[in-house]
Protein backbone atom coordinates (compact mmCIF):
# COMPACT_ATOMS: atom_id res chain seq x y z
CA UNK A 1 0.00 0.00 0.00
CA UNK A 2 2.96 2.35 0.51
CA UNK A 3 3.79 2.06 -3.18
CA UNK A 4 0.16 2.82 -4.11
CA UNK A 5 0.25 5.86 -1.82
CA UNK A 6 3.49 7.00 -3.48
CA UNK A 7 1.87 6.67 -6.92
CA UNK A 8 -1.21 8.61 -5.77
CA UNK A 9 0.94 11.43 -4.33
CA UNK A 10 3.07 11.56 -7.46
CA UNK A 11 -0.02 11.87 -9.66
CA UNK A 12 -1.63 14.52 -7.47
CA UNK A 13 1.59 16.57 -7.35
CA UNK A 14 1.54 16.68 -11.17
CA UNK A 15 -1.99 18.08 -11.24
CA UNK A 16 -3.75 14.74 -11.81
CA UNK A 17 -5.79 14.87 -8.58
CA UNK A 18 -9.04 14.42 -10.51
CA UNK A 19 -7.64 11.17 -11.94
CA UNK A 20 -6.69 9.94 -8.47
CA UNK A 21 -10.22 10.80 -7.32
CA UNK A 22 -11.81 8.89 -10.21
CA UNK A 23 -9.68 5.85 -9.33
CA UNK A 24 -10.90 6.07 -5.72
CA UNK A 25 -7.34 6.49 -4.39
CA UNK A 26 -7.83 9.71 -2.42
CA UNK A 27 -7.57 7.90 0.90
CA UNK A 28 -3.87 7.41 0.11
CA UNK A 29 -3.29 11.20 -0.17
CA UNK A 30 -2.48 13.72 2.56
CA UNK A 31 -5.32 16.19 3.22
CA UNK A 32 -3.69 19.10 1.36
CA UNK A 33 -3.60 17.08 -1.88
CA UNK A 34 -7.18 15.81 -1.72
CA UNK A 35 -8.90 18.70 -3.54
CA UNK A 36 -8.59 17.63 -7.18
CA UNK A 37 -8.03 19.93 -10.09
CA UNK A 38 -10.84 19.77 -12.63
CA UNK A 39 -10.04 17.80 -15.77
CA UNK A 40 -11.64 20.49 -17.95
CA UNK A 41 -8.92 22.96 -16.99
CA UNK A 42 -6.27 20.86 -18.78
CA UNK A 43 -5.78 20.63 -22.52
CA UNK A 44 -5.39 17.07 -23.86
CA UNK A 45 -1.72 17.62 -24.72
CA UNK A 46 -1.06 18.96 -21.19
CA UNK A 47 -2.76 15.95 -19.66
CA UNK A 48 -0.68 13.62 -21.86
CA UNK A 49 2.55 15.38 -20.87
CA UNK A 50 1.71 15.18 -17.17
CA UNK A 51 0.84 11.49 -17.42
CA UNK A 52 4.12 10.79 -19.24
CA UNK A 53 6.06 12.70 -16.55
CA UNK A 54 4.43 10.67 -13.78
CA UNK A 55 5.24 7.37 -15.49
CA UNK A 56 8.84 8.49 -16.05
CA UNK A 57 9.30 9.35 -12.36
CA UNK A 58 7.75 6.11 -11.10
CA UNK A 59 10.63 3.96 -12.33
CA UNK A 60 11.52 1.30 -14.90
CA UNK A 61 8.31 -0.76 -14.82
CA UNK A 62 6.07 2.23 -15.41
CA UNK A 63 8.42 3.59 -18.09
CA UNK A 64 8.22 0.23 -19.87
CA UNK A 65 4.42 0.31 -19.52
CA UNK A 66 4.32 3.81 -21.02
CA UNK A 67 6.53 2.70 -23.89
CA UNK A 68 4.20 -0.25 -24.51
CA UNK A 69 1.20 2.11 -24.51
CA UNK A 70 2.96 4.23 -27.15
CA UNK A 71 2.70 1.23 -29.51
CA UNK A 72 -1.13 1.25 -29.30
CA UNK A 73 -2.39 4.16 -31.44
CA UNK A 74 -5.54 2.09 -31.96
CA UNK A 75 -6.46 2.83 -28.33
CA UNK A 76 -4.74 6.11 -27.35
CA UNK A 77 -5.01 9.48 -29.16
CA UNK A 78 -2.03 10.89 -31.08
CA UNK A 79 -1.05 13.43 -28.40
CA UNK A 80 -0.62 10.62 -25.84
CA UNK A 81 1.40 8.53 -28.29
CA UNK A 82 3.79 11.42 -28.95
CA UNK A 83 4.39 12.10 -25.26
CA UNK A 84 4.75 8.43 -24.31
CA UNK A 85 7.27 7.83 -27.11
CA UNK A 86 9.57 10.42 -25.50
CA UNK A 87 9.76 8.95 -22.04
CA UNK A 88 12.90 7.16 -20.94
CA UNK A 89 14.44 6.15 -17.66
CA UNK A 90 18.07 6.99 -17.00
CA UNK A 91 19.59 4.50 -14.58
CA UNK A 92 23.16 4.28 -13.44
CA UNK A 93 25.01 1.14 -14.58
CA UNK A 94 25.75 -1.40 -11.89
CA UNK A 95 29.37 -2.24 -11.20
CA UNK A 96 31.43 -4.66 -13.27
CA UNK A 97 32.02 -6.71 -10.11
CA UNK A 98 28.26 -7.32 -9.82
CA UNK A 99 28.17 -8.38 -13.50
CA UNK A 100 31.07 -10.77 -12.94
CA UNK A 101 29.39 -12.24 -9.86
CA UNK A 102 26.20 -12.88 -11.86
CA UNK A 103 28.22 -14.46 -14.69
CA UNK A 104 30.02 -16.75 -12.24
CA UNK A 105 26.71 -17.75 -10.64
CA UNK A 106 24.97 -18.38 -13.99
CA UNK A 107 27.80 -19.90 -16.03
CA UNK A 108 29.60 -21.77 -13.25
CA UNK A 109 33.10 -20.31 -13.71
CA UNK A 110 34.98 -17.06 -13.07
CA UNK A 111 35.01 -14.47 -15.87
CA UNK A 112 38.76 -14.95 -16.34
CA UNK A 113 38.14 -18.56 -17.40
CA UNK A 114 35.05 -17.81 -19.49
CA UNK A 115 36.47 -14.98 -21.61
CA UNK A 116 39.87 -13.97 -22.95
CA UNK A 117 38.83 -10.32 -22.45
CA UNK A 118 35.93 -8.71 -20.59
CA UNK A 119 35.20 -4.96 -20.65
CA UNK A 120 34.50 -3.53 -17.21
CA UNK A 121 32.90 -0.42 -18.71
CA UNK A 122 29.45 -1.35 -20.08
CA UNK A 123 28.74 -0.61 -23.73
CA UNK A 124 25.13 0.26 -22.85
CA UNK A 125 22.97 0.27 -19.73
CA UNK A 126 19.19 0.06 -19.42
CA UNK A 127 16.51 -0.42 -16.81
CA UNK A 128 16.54 -4.22 -17.20
CA UNK A 129 20.10 -5.09 -18.24
CA UNK A 130 23.46 -3.79 -19.33
CA UNK A 131 25.81 -4.93 -22.07
CA UNK A 132 29.56 -5.59 -21.88
CA UNK A 133 32.04 -6.19 -24.68
CA UNK A 134 34.00 -9.42 -24.37
CA UNK A 135 36.16 -11.86 -26.34
CA UNK A 136 35.70 -15.63 -26.22
CA UNK A 137 38.71 -17.91 -25.66
CA UNK A 138 38.88 -18.62 -29.41
CA UNK A 139 39.15 -14.88 -30.18
CA UNK A 140 35.51 -14.30 -31.25
CA UNK A 141 34.29 -10.79 -30.31
CA UNK A 142 30.95 -10.94 -28.46
CA UNK A 143 28.58 -8.81 -26.42
CA UNK A 144 27.34 -10.08 -23.05
CA UNK A 145 23.96 -8.91 -21.80
CA UNK A 146 23.55 -9.22 -18.01
CA UNK A 147 20.22 -8.77 -16.24
CA UNK A 148 20.08 -6.16 -13.51
CA UNK A 149 20.11 -7.77 -10.03
CA UNK A 150 16.73 -8.11 -8.25
CA UNK A 151 14.91 -6.30 -11.08
CA UNK A 152 12.43 -9.19 -11.45
CA UNK A 153 11.10 -8.59 -7.90
CA UNK A 154 10.63 -4.86 -8.55
CA UNK A 155 8.78 -5.56 -11.79
CA UNK A 156 6.62 -8.27 -10.21
CA UNK A 157 5.47 -5.89 -7.43
CA UNK A 158 4.80 -3.03 -9.86
CA UNK A 159 2.84 -5.26 -12.25
CA UNK A 160 0.62 -6.31 -9.32
CA UNK A 161 -0.03 -2.61 -8.60
CA UNK A 162 -0.74 -1.92 -12.29
CA UNK A 163 -3.24 -4.79 -12.28
CA UNK A 164 -4.99 -3.26 -9.26
CA UNK A 165 -5.05 0.23 -10.83
CA UNK A 166 -6.37 -1.16 -14.14
CA UNK A 167 -9.21 -2.93 -12.30
CA UNK A 168 -10.05 0.35 -10.53
CA UNK A 169 -10.01 2.27 -13.81
CA UNK A 170 -12.16 -0.29 -15.60
CA UNK A 171 -15.02 0.52 -13.23
CA UNK A 172 -15.06 4.12 -14.48
CA UNK A 173 -17.14 4.60 -17.61
CA UNK A 174 -14.69 7.04 -19.25
CA UNK A 175 -11.84 4.54 -19.01
CA UNK A 176 -13.69 1.48 -20.36
CA UNK A 177 -12.71 2.09 -24.05
CA UNK A 178 -9.02 1.94 -23.05
CA UNK A 179 -9.38 -1.74 -22.05
CA UNK A 180 -6.71 -1.24 -19.38
CA UNK A 181 -6.94 -4.74 -17.80
CA UNK A 182 -6.23 -6.23 -21.24
CA UNK A 183 -3.30 -3.85 -21.78
CA UNK A 184 -1.80 -4.59 -18.36
CA UNK A 185 -2.14 -8.34 -18.97
CA UNK A 186 -0.44 -7.91 -22.36
CA UNK A 187 2.30 -5.85 -20.71
CA UNK A 188 2.81 -8.44 -17.94
CA UNK A 189 3.31 -11.22 -20.48
CA UNK A 190 5.65 -9.07 -22.56
CA UNK A 191 7.83 -7.91 -19.67
CA UNK A 192 8.06 -11.51 -18.39
CA UNK A 193 9.40 -12.59 -21.79
CA UNK A 194 11.81 -9.66 -21.81
CA UNK A 195 13.25 -10.74 -18.46
CA UNK A 196 13.91 -14.22 -19.86
CA UNK A 197 17.04 -13.94 -22.04
CA UNK A 198 16.60 -17.53 -23.24
CA UNK A 199 13.43 -16.40 -25.04
CA UNK A 200 15.28 -13.49 -26.67
CA UNK A 201 18.12 -15.84 -27.62
CA UNK A 202 15.62 -18.25 -29.21
CA UNK A 203 14.15 -15.48 -31.37
CA UNK A 204 17.62 -14.24 -32.33
CA UNK A 205 18.65 -17.79 -33.28
CA UNK A 206 15.46 -18.20 -35.31
CA UNK A 207 16.10 -14.98 -37.25
CA UNK A 208 19.72 -15.94 -37.78
CA UNK A 209 18.70 -19.28 -39.27
CA UNK A 210 16.08 -17.65 -41.51
CA UNK A 211 18.59 -15.26 -43.11
CA UNK A 212 21.80 -17.29 -43.01
CA UNK A 213 21.64 -17.86 -46.80
CA UNK A 214 21.12 -14.16 -47.58
CA UNK A 215 24.54 -12.53 -48.00
CA UNK A 216 22.96 -9.05 -47.74
CA UNK A 217 21.80 -9.59 -44.15
CA UNK A 218 23.65 -10.37 -40.93
CA UNK A 219 22.03 -11.46 -37.66
CA UNK A 220 24.22 -11.98 -34.57
CA UNK A 221 24.92 -15.59 -33.66
CA UNK A 222 23.86 -16.79 -30.19
CA UNK A 223 26.42 -18.66 -28.06
CA UNK A 224 24.21 -21.04 -26.11
CA UNK A 225 26.98 -22.26 -23.79
CA UNK A 226 27.22 -18.68 -22.50
CA UNK A 227 23.46 -17.99 -22.31
CA UNK A 228 20.96 -18.44 -19.45
CA UNK A 229 17.80 -16.69 -18.28
CA UNK A 230 19.95 -13.87 -16.84
CA UNK A 231 22.82 -13.81 -19.35
CA UNK A 232 22.77 -13.54 -23.15
CA UNK A 233 25.94 -13.80 -25.24
CA UNK A 234 25.95 -12.98 -28.97
CA UNK A 235 28.50 -12.27 -31.66
CA UNK A 236 29.43 -8.60 -31.78
CA UNK A 237 28.51 -6.80 -35.02
CA UNK A 238 30.59 -3.76 -35.95
CA UNK A 239 29.44 -1.00 -38.26
CA UNK A 240 27.42 2.23 -38.40
CA UNK A 241 23.83 2.58 -37.30
CA UNK A 242 21.18 3.43 -39.86
CA UNK A 243 20.48 6.62 -37.90
CA UNK A 244 23.98 7.86 -38.81
CA UNK A 245 23.38 7.03 -42.49
CA UNK A 246 20.07 8.89 -42.48
CA UNK A 247 21.78 11.89 -40.89
CA UNK A 248 24.55 11.77 -43.54
CA UNK A 249 27.10 11.23 -40.77
CA UNK A 250 28.44 7.95 -42.19
CA UNK A 251 30.99 7.38 -44.90
CA UNK A 252 29.79 7.00 -48.49
CA UNK A 253 27.40 4.06 -48.77
CA UNK A 254 25.11 2.80 -51.51
CA UNK A 255 21.89 4.28 -50.13
CA UNK A 256 19.71 2.75 -52.85
CA UNK A 257 21.01 -0.78 -52.24
CA UNK A 258 20.62 -0.39 -48.47
CA UNK A 259 17.05 0.88 -48.87
CA UNK A 260 16.05 -2.09 -51.03
CA UNK A 261 17.74 -4.60 -48.69
CA UNK A 262 16.04 -3.16 -45.59
CA UNK A 263 12.63 -3.18 -47.28
CA UNK A 264 13.10 -6.73 -48.59
CA UNK A 265 14.27 -7.81 -45.15
CA UNK A 266 11.02 -6.72 -43.52
CA UNK A 267 8.69 -7.78 -46.33
CA UNK A 268 10.10 -11.29 -46.03
CA UNK A 269 9.37 -11.23 -42.31
CA UNK A 270 5.79 -10.03 -42.81
CA UNK A 271 4.76 -12.21 -45.75
CA UNK A 272 7.00 -15.28 -45.64
CA UNK A 273 8.37 -15.97 -42.15
CA UNK A 274 5.29 -14.97 -40.20
CA UNK A 275 7.29 -13.28 -37.43
CA UNK A 276 9.05 -9.91 -37.43
CA UNK A 277 11.45 -7.65 -35.56
CA UNK A 278 9.08 -5.40 -33.62
CA UNK A 279 11.40 -2.49 -32.77
CA UNK A 280 12.97 -1.35 -36.06
CA UNK A 281 14.10 2.13 -35.08
CA UNK A 282 17.32 3.22 -36.85
CA UNK A 283 19.40 2.52 -33.74
CA UNK A 284 18.59 -1.20 -34.02
CA UNK A 285 19.62 -1.46 -37.69
CA UNK A 286 23.34 -1.62 -38.47
CA UNK A 287 25.29 -1.29 -41.72
CA UNK A 288 28.23 -3.62 -41.13
CA UNK A 289 31.79 -3.19 -42.31
CA UNK A 290 31.07 -5.67 -45.13
CA UNK A 291 28.10 -3.61 -46.33
CA UNK A 292 25.48 -5.97 -44.92
CA UNK A 293 22.34 -4.92 -43.06
CA UNK A 294 22.39 -6.17 -39.47
CA UNK A 295 19.50 -6.35 -36.99
CA UNK A 296 19.96 -5.89 -33.24
CA UNK A 297 17.79 -6.38 -30.14
CA UNK A 298 15.15 -9.09 -30.52
CA UNK A 299 13.45 -8.40 -27.20
CA UNK A 300 10.25 -7.39 -29.04
CA UNK A 301 9.07 -9.77 -31.76
CA UNK A 302 5.63 -9.83 -33.38
CA UNK A 303 3.81 -12.67 -35.08
CA UNK A 304 1.75 -12.66 -38.29
CA UNK A 305 -0.70 -15.54 -38.39
CA UNK A 306 -1.32 -17.37 -41.69
CA UNK A 307 -4.79 -15.82 -41.91
CA UNK A 308 -3.44 -12.31 -41.35
CA UNK A 309 -0.76 -12.89 -43.98
CA UNK A 310 -3.42 -13.89 -46.50
CA UNK A 311 -5.47 -10.80 -45.67
CA UNK A 312 -2.42 -8.58 -46.07
CA UNK A 313 -1.64 -10.22 -49.42
CA UNK A 314 -5.15 -9.45 -50.63
CA UNK A 315 -4.73 -5.81 -49.50
CA UNK A 316 -1.44 -5.45 -51.37
CA UNK A 317 -2.85 -6.94 -54.59
CA UNK A 318 -6.07 -4.90 -54.32
CA UNK A 319 -4.12 -1.68 -53.79
CA UNK A 320 -2.12 -2.43 -56.93
CA UNK A 321 -5.37 -2.94 -58.86
CA UNK A 322 -7.03 0.16 -57.41
CA UNK A 323 -9.70 -1.90 -55.58
CA UNK A 324 -9.96 0.35 -52.56
CA UNK A 325 -13.37 -0.99 -51.49
CA UNK A 326 -11.87 -4.48 -51.19
CA UNK A 327 -8.97 -3.14 -49.14
CA UNK A 328 -11.39 -1.35 -46.80
CA UNK A 329 -13.50 -4.50 -46.43
CA UNK A 330 -10.49 -6.65 -45.55
CA UNK A 331 -9.19 -4.07 -43.06
CA UNK A 332 -12.59 -3.85 -41.38
CA UNK A 333 -12.66 -7.64 -41.01
CA UNK A 334 -9.18 -7.83 -39.43
CA UNK A 335 -10.56 -6.16 -36.31
CA UNK A 336 -13.82 -6.66 -34.43
CA UNK A 337 -16.38 -3.87 -34.43
CA UNK A 338 -18.60 -3.72 -31.30
CA UNK A 339 -22.22 -4.80 -31.77
CA UNK A 340 -23.43 -1.21 -31.63
CA UNK A 341 -20.92 -0.11 -34.28
CA UNK A 342 -21.79 0.58 -37.93
CA UNK A 343 -19.59 -1.66 -40.12
CA UNK A 344 -20.84 -0.13 -43.37
CA UNK A 345 -20.06 3.39 -42.19
CA UNK A 346 -16.62 2.20 -41.09
CA UNK A 347 -15.88 0.79 -44.55
CA UNK A 348 -17.04 4.00 -46.23
CA UNK A 349 -14.72 6.06 -44.05
CA UNK A 350 -11.81 3.74 -44.76
CA UNK A 351 -12.44 4.00 -48.53
CA UNK A 352 -12.41 7.80 -48.30
CA UNK A 353 -9.20 7.68 -46.31
CA UNK A 354 -7.52 5.36 -48.83
CA UNK A 355 -8.65 7.53 -51.77
CA UNK A 356 -7.19 10.61 -50.15
CA UNK A 357 -3.78 9.06 -49.46
CA UNK A 358 -3.47 6.90 -52.59
CA UNK A 359 -3.60 9.97 -54.81
CA UNK A 360 -0.44 11.42 -53.21
CA UNK A 361 2.90 10.64 -54.95
CA UNK A 362 4.91 8.12 -52.95
CA UNK A 363 7.82 10.47 -52.35
CA UNK A 364 5.38 13.03 -50.88
CA UNK A 365 3.42 10.55 -48.78
CA UNK A 366 3.83 10.84 -45.01
CA UNK A 367 3.59 7.23 -43.82
CA UNK A 368 3.30 8.24 -40.18
CA UNK A 369 0.31 10.52 -40.83
CA UNK A 370 -1.36 7.88 -43.01
CA UNK A 371 -1.02 5.22 -40.33
CA UNK A 372 -2.23 7.63 -37.64
CA UNK A 373 -5.31 8.49 -39.72
CA UNK A 374 -6.17 4.78 -39.99
CA UNK A 375 -5.68 4.32 -36.25
CA UNK A 376 -7.91 7.34 -35.55
CA UNK A 377 -10.70 5.60 -37.46
CA UNK A 378 -10.06 2.36 -35.56
CA UNK A 379 -10.22 4.20 -32.24
CA UNK A 380 -13.34 6.20 -33.17
CA UNK A 381 -15.27 3.01 -33.99
CA UNK A 382 -13.76 1.22 -30.97
CA UNK A 383 -12.48 -1.61 -33.13
CA UNK A 384 -10.58 -4.36 -31.36
CA UNK A 385 -7.62 -5.15 -33.60
CA UNK A 386 -4.88 -7.73 -32.94
CA UNK A 387 -1.93 -6.29 -31.06
CA UNK A 388 0.52 -7.77 -33.58
CA UNK A 389 -1.33 -6.08 -36.46
CA UNK A 390 -0.80 -2.68 -34.84
CA UNK A 391 2.84 -3.54 -34.05
CA UNK A 392 3.38 -4.61 -37.64
CA UNK A 393 1.78 -1.40 -38.90
CA UNK A 394 4.13 0.69 -36.78
CA UNK A 395 7.14 -1.33 -37.96
CA UNK A 396 6.08 -0.95 -41.59
CA UNK A 397 5.62 2.81 -41.16
CA UNK A 398 9.06 3.17 -39.55
CA UNK A 399 10.81 1.11 -42.24
CA UNK A 400 8.92 2.73 -45.15
CA UNK A 401 9.81 6.17 -43.87
CA UNK A 402 13.48 5.24 -43.45
CA UNK A 403 13.87 3.62 -46.90
CA UNK A 404 12.06 6.51 -48.60
CA UNK A 405 14.49 8.89 -46.92
CA UNK A 406 17.40 6.73 -48.10
CA UNK A 407 16.09 6.45 -51.66
CA UNK A 408 13.07 8.61 -52.58
CA UNK A 409 12.80 6.81 -55.94
CA UNK A 410 12.25 3.39 -54.35
CA UNK A 411 8.76 2.03 -55.08
CA UNK A 412 7.72 0.28 -51.89
CA UNK A 413 4.43 -0.96 -53.36
CA UNK A 414 6.24 -2.56 -56.32
CA UNK A 415 8.54 -4.42 -53.91
CA UNK A 416 5.61 -5.65 -51.83
CA UNK A 417 3.41 -6.83 -54.70
CA UNK A 418 5.45 -9.99 -55.59
CA UNK A 419 5.31 -11.10 -51.96
CA UNK A 420 1.52 -10.75 -51.93
CA UNK A 421 1.13 -12.55 -55.28
CA UNK A 422 3.40 -15.40 -54.15
CA UNK A 423 1.46 -15.84 -50.94
CA UNK A 424 -1.85 -16.03 -52.79
CA UNK A 425 -0.42 -18.51 -55.33
CA UNK A 426 0.91 -20.67 -52.52
CA UNK A 427 -2.65 -21.15 -51.27
CA UNK A 428 -3.37 -23.17 -54.41
CA UNK A 429 -0.40 -25.53 -54.19
CA UNK A 430 -1.14 -29.19 -53.38
CA UNK A 431 0.65 -28.94 -50.04
CA UNK A 432 -1.41 -25.88 -49.02
CA UNK A 433 -4.66 -27.47 -50.14
CA UNK A 434 -3.75 -30.62 -48.19
CA UNK A 435 -3.11 -28.56 -45.03
CA UNK A 436 -6.45 -26.76 -45.43
CA UNK A 437 -8.32 -30.03 -45.97
CA UNK A 438 -6.63 -31.60 -42.94
CA UNK A 439 -7.51 -28.66 -40.70
CA UNK A 440 -11.06 -28.37 -42.04
CA UNK A 441 -11.59 -32.12 -41.81
CA UNK A 442 -10.49 -32.16 -38.17
CA UNK A 443 -12.89 -29.38 -37.15
CA UNK A 444 -15.77 -30.84 -39.18
CA UNK A 445 -15.15 -34.30 -37.70
CA UNK A 446 -15.08 -32.88 -34.18
CA UNK A 447 -18.36 -31.08 -34.83
CA UNK A 448 -20.05 -34.23 -36.17
CA UNK A 449 -18.78 -36.50 -33.37
CA UNK A 450 -19.09 -34.11 -30.41
CA UNK A 451 -22.08 -32.02 -31.52
CA UNK A 452 -24.89 -34.49 -30.69
CA UNK A 453 -23.34 -35.31 -27.31
CA UNK A 454 -23.07 -31.61 -26.35
CA UNK A 455 -26.69 -30.95 -27.43
CA UNK A 456 -27.84 -33.96 -25.32
CA UNK A 457 -25.95 -32.66 -22.27
CA UNK A 458 -27.51 -29.23 -22.70
CA UNK A 459 -31.04 -30.70 -22.87
CA UNK A 460 -30.41 -32.89 -19.82
CA UNK A 461 -29.27 -29.88 -17.77
CA UNK A 462 -32.30 -27.92 -18.93
CA UNK A 463 -34.63 -30.79 -17.99
CA UNK A 464 -33.13 -31.21 -14.50
CA UNK A 465 -33.14 -27.48 -13.80
CA UNK A 466 -29.34 -27.35 -13.71
CA UNK A 467 -28.97 -24.80 -16.47
CA UNK A 468 -27.37 -21.60 -15.19
CA UNK A 469 -26.62 -18.26 -16.71
CA UNK A 470 -24.88 -15.18 -15.41
CA UNK A 471 -26.17 -11.59 -15.46
CA UNK A 472 -23.57 -8.83 -15.28
CA UNK A 473 -24.75 -5.41 -14.17
CA UNK A 474 -22.94 -2.71 -16.15
CA UNK A 475 -21.91 0.10 -13.82
CA UNK A 476 -23.64 -1.56 -10.85
CA UNK A 477 -20.55 -1.31 -8.64
CA UNK A 478 -20.37 2.44 -9.24
CA UNK A 479 -24.00 2.81 -8.14
CA UNK A 480 -23.35 0.79 -4.98
CA UNK A 481 -20.33 2.97 -4.15
CA UNK A 482 -22.33 6.17 -4.58
CA UNK A 483 -25.21 4.73 -2.50
CA UNK A 484 -22.72 3.80 0.23
CA UNK A 485 -21.26 7.32 0.20
CA UNK A 486 -24.75 8.86 0.40
CA UNK A 487 -25.63 6.63 3.35
CA UNK A 488 -22.43 7.58 5.16
CA UNK A 489 -23.12 11.30 4.68
CA UNK A 490 -26.68 10.90 5.88
CA UNK A 491 -25.46 9.09 9.00
CA UNK A 492 -22.89 11.83 9.70
CA UNK A 493 -25.60 14.50 9.23
CA UNK A 494 -27.90 12.80 11.77
CA UNK A 495 -25.04 12.43 14.26
CA UNK A 496 -24.09 16.08 13.67
CA UNK A 497 -27.66 17.24 14.35
CA UNK A 498 -27.79 15.20 17.55
CA UNK A 499 -24.46 16.67 18.75
CA UNK A 500 -25.64 20.24 18.09
CA UNK A 501 -28.98 19.72 19.89
CA UNK A 502 -27.31 18.02 22.85
CA UNK A 503 -24.60 20.71 23.06
CA UNK A 504 -27.18 23.51 22.95
CA UNK A 505 -29.02 21.86 25.84
CA UNK A 506 -25.78 21.46 27.83
CA UNK A 507 -24.83 25.11 27.31
CA UNK A 508 -27.69 26.22 29.58
CA UNK A 509 -26.98 23.54 32.17
CA UNK A 510 -25.00 24.21 35.34
CA UNK A 511 -22.82 21.12 34.97
CA UNK A 512 -19.22 22.27 34.58
CA UNK A 513 -20.33 25.87 33.93
CA UNK A 514 -17.73 28.65 33.72
CA UNK A 515 -18.02 32.36 33.21
CA UNK A 516 -17.05 33.31 29.67
CA UNK A 517 -17.32 36.98 28.66
CA UNK A 518 -20.05 37.47 31.28
CA UNK A 519 -21.96 34.32 30.24
CA UNK A 520 -22.24 31.15 32.31
CA UNK A 521 -21.71 28.35 29.81
CA UNK A 522 -21.08 24.61 30.09
CA UNK A 523 -17.60 23.55 28.96
CA UNK A 524 -19.02 20.19 27.81
CA UNK A 525 -21.68 21.95 25.72
CA UNK A 526 -19.11 24.37 24.25
CA UNK A 527 -16.78 21.51 23.33
CA UNK A 528 -19.70 19.69 21.68
CA UNK A 529 -20.56 22.76 19.61
CA UNK A 530 -16.96 23.21 18.47
CA UNK A 531 -16.76 19.51 17.49
CA UNK A 532 -20.08 19.83 15.62
CA UNK A 533 -18.75 22.91 13.78
CA UNK A 534 -15.61 21.07 12.65
CA UNK A 535 -17.64 18.02 11.61
CA UNK A 536 -20.08 20.20 9.68
CA UNK A 537 -17.28 21.99 7.80
CA UNK A 538 -15.70 18.63 6.90
CA UNK A 539 -19.06 17.38 5.59
CA UNK A 540 -19.68 20.50 3.47
CA UNK A 541 -16.15 20.39 2.01
CA UNK A 542 -16.60 16.73 1.11
CA UNK A 543 -19.90 17.43 -0.66
CA UNK A 544 -18.48 20.44 -2.53
CA UNK A 545 -15.40 18.47 -3.59
CA UNK A 546 -17.61 15.77 -5.13
CA UNK A 547 -19.40 18.56 -7.06
CA UNK A 548 -22.79 17.04 -6.18
CA UNK A 549 -24.63 19.58 -4.06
Amino acid sequence: MRRVAHIARKGASHGLGFLISRLDLQRHLPAWLRIPRRMGELRPEDLAARLASVLEELGPTFVKFGQMLSTRPDILPAEYIRELERICHHVAPFSAEVSKAILREELGAPVEELFREFGDEPRASGSIAQIHDAVLPDGTPVVVKVRRPRIERVIEDDVAILTFLAAQADRVEEFEPLRLPMLVDEFARGITRELDFVAEAAYTHRFQGSFEDDDRVEIPRVYWDYTTQRVLTMRRLEGVHLSAVLANEAAAVNRGAIAQTVMDLYLKQFFTLGFFHGDPHPGNILITERGRVGLLDFGLVGRVSPRLRRELAVCVMALGNGQLELVAEVLSEIGRVPDQGDSEELREELVGLLERHSSVPLEKLNFQDTFQDVMNVVRRYRMEVPRDFVLMGRALVAISGAVTQLDPALNVAALAEPYGARLLRDRLTPASVKRSLTSGGYHLGALVSDGPREVRRFLQKLQRGLFEFTIRHEGFEKGLTELDQTGNRLSVSIILAAIIIASATLLSAEIGAVNLLGWDVSLLGLAGLLFGLILGIWLVVGIMRSRRL
